[in-house]
């Protein structure tokens, strides 16, 4: 029979820090703007990978050589994975500062301190110090301040202009396809509207054949979860159209066929004179859950009643108060663009609010995000296609990952602000910090505990100033708190300036994850007292 290991203290501490700072050492020399890349080969036979994200990286390590050092490793892939998760970005922060929480409370721990009383008190000061970034925090209100936080994740200054353009122009719900070249290219498309995969029924609904593109204004709009196959569902369809006024009609449906397909051509094709309305029929290309939101969402915009075989009313009986209006309908490149009327925005913004609430409570790497955050975008109009490419394969994929962790970074900074960047927003904490603790009239060991959060929250400004190549970061330091709340060290011209002026700004939200994240897990490792090792464990994929 296999038995577990058990060690407990002081050994249980120095297996977690082996662990620690490994990965910690790992990930440093990636942040900030003159950080590096990592190389990552799993196995002989596949080429090398250039990674700069440290979710990407820490998922690639399933195990550093032993158990006593995995111990650790895997607690810090584990908080790394959801700061990703979370905001999307902040990895390497989250992985320096825990690494110095970990290290600093253990050297307090190893003096006599309680673990328990200390982890009270650097709770506290994280809750402190996460209401003083909220109150440092800038709207980021133009497309140039968006465009400095996607700078902080490519390094690159065009493709972090269009990033800042599209996020501006889309608004934090958007929804933004990101398209992979094999050749140089960077270029963007912005689809106004509600957009939705599909087919258009016949090529003779083209309103510009050579174009391959159908336009009708002030449609009514049929919804039909179904086949659209009879002559008498095509007439009942038409005839409600007629009725409400609509010069022209839009029918959306699991597929439109057979005579009724054969009387709607007919009228469309008939002379002006004679023709009653222009007509735009399309099948939704999407299944399942999408297509269920799909025809939801649509009658939500419209006003239409979803018809069906299996709904309350079928489309051969449908009354023209069935069917909804929409101010413009536009069929091209294998999808229909919807753009509403401005009645209906009531009703949109409560299922906006919905889908935005489900959104903001699922993790970043759920399998059914991506599909609701699309939603989103559609709901609101916020739609937008990327074209990227380059010769190499590496940096083209390195663009792609780039540019999809920018665009979730850059919807957190719309929603929740920005702050000075470089770490330097943590840094301009600790005087507050610091004025807390002296003042403070909780037991010694729980001010220590504060103590230590005012002195472990400059590591990211530290760890970037070395990365830059400074020799004396505490001088760097004091040079930037002296200089005030808005300024920052810029690790590229090598001066202290405005943050907001020149650009170097962080994500609120992304800063705050990764800081309470950080300690939490520092803290628990630091106040764990015993591990088990088993002799055959189950390996986990997951982080």
């Amino acid at each position: 029979m296999n038995r577990p290991h058990v060690v407990g203290q002081p050994t249980t501490s120095k297996h977690f820090k082996h662990g620690i700072d490994r990965i910690g050492d790992l990930l440093a020399p990636t942040l900030g703007p003159t950080g590096g890349h990592i190389a990552s080969q799993r196995d002989s036979g596949m080429k090398v990978e250039l990674l700069d994200d440290a979710a990407t990286i820490v998922r690639r390590i399933l195990s550093i050589g032993s158990a006593q050092d995995d111990i650790g490793a895997m607690v810090m892939r584990n908080l790394i994975w959801r700061v990703a998760q979370r905001a999307g970005d902040g990895g390497a922060t989250a992985a320096v500062l825990a690494r110095a929480f970990f290290n600093e409370g253990l050297r307090l721990v190893a003096a006599g301190v309680n673990p328990v009383r200390l982890e009270r008190g650097v709770n506290r000061a994280i809750k402190q110090t996460l209401d003083l970034l909220k109150q440092q925090a800038r709207p980021a209100e133009d497309e140039d301040m968006l465009a400095s936080v996607a700078r902080t994740i490519t390094k690159e200054n065009d493709m972090s202009a269009m990033l800042g353009e599209m996020s501006y122009l889309l608004g934090p719900d958007a929804f933004v396809m990101v398209e992979k070249y094999v050749a140089p290219y960077l270029e963007r498309e912005y689809i106004n509207g509600a957009h939705y995969k599909s087919k258009i029924s016949s090529m003779y609904f083209y309103s510009d054949p050579q174009r391959k593109r159908a336009v009708v204004t002030a449609p009514a709009v049929a919804v039909v979860d179904g086949k659209v196959s009879e002559a008498d569902q095509a007439l009942a369809l038409m005839e409600g159209a007629i009725k409400v006024g609509a010069k022209s009609l839009v029918i959306v449906a699991q597929d439109v066929t057979g005579a009724a397909l054969g009387m709607l051509l007919m009228n469309h094709q008939a002379p002006k004179e004679k023709k009653k309305l222009d007509v735009l029929a399309v099948k939704l290309s999407t299944i399942g859950d999408e297509r269920r939101w799909a025809w939801d969402d649509l009658c939500t915009m419209t006003g239409a009643t979803l018809l069906g075989p299996s709904m309350d009313r079928n489309t051969a009986s449908a009354r023209p108060q069935d069917l909804g209006r929409a101010q413009r309908a536009e069929y091209a490149n294998e999808g229909i663009v919807i753009v509403a009327n401005r009645d209906a925005r009531d009703a949109i913004q409560a299922e906006v609010s919905h889908v935005r609430t489900y959104i903001e409570d699922t993790p970043l790497d759920d399998e059914d995000r991506s599909k609701h955050v699309k939603r989103l975008g559609t709901l609101t109009g916020g739609i937008g296609r990327l074209k990227i490419g380059t010769s190499s394969k590496l940096e083209r994929e390195m663009m792609f990952q780039q540019a999809q962790r920018s665009f979730n970074v850059l919807s957190a900074a719309q929603r929740g602000g920005v702050i000075p960047g470089g770490g330097a927003g943590l840094l301009h904490c600790i005087p507050a910090l610091e004025a807390t603790a002296a003042a403070n009239g909780a037991a010694e060991e729980e001010i220590m505990g504060m103590q230590l959060v005012a002195r472990v929250i400059s590591t990211p400004f530290f760890q970037i100033v070395k990365n830059a190549g400074m020799d004396h970061p505490p001088v760097i330091i004091e040079r930037v708190r002296t200089a005030g709340a808005e300024y920052t060290y810029d690790a590229l011209s090598g001066r202290i300036v405005n943050a907001y002026e020149s650009g170097i700004l962080d994500v609120v939200d992304v800063v705050s994850t990764a800081l309470a994240t950080a300690a939490s897990g520092a803290m628990m490792a630091l106040t764990t007292d015993a591990i088990v090792y088993h002799k055959e464990p189950k390996q986990s994929m997951q982080p």
